[in-house]
């Protein structure tokens, strides 16, 4: 039982770092809109955007025509998996 709480930080840890990975590559993809069409983009983008229009409906995330939600939403992750680490 030891060994599982000791590995748990490290699964959750693991679980955080890859959803920012596919928001940092939901915002590369931005760059170059064909990516969109792809079927990894599709799946990125399936994978984000429930996360994004959340935090828009809470928080105003468009100024201009600059979308803040990814930024937002990495910040989100960070604070989540600190407050998760720090109840573990």
């Amino acid at each position: 039982m030891n060994q599982i709480l000791y590995g748990l930080p490290f699964i959750i840890g693991g679980v955080f770092q890859l959803y920012e990975f596919v928001v940092f590559i939901y915002c590369i993809m931005t760059f170059i809109p064909r990516l969109y069409q792809s079927s990894i983009g599709q799946i990125v983008v399936r994978m984000v955007e429930p996360f994004f229009n959340a935090i828009k409906k809470v928080i105003p995330t468009t100024f201009g025509m600059i979308d803040f939600s990814p930024l937002i939403a990495l910040l989100i992750l960070e604070l989540v998996q600190k407050v998760i680490f720090w109840i573990i």
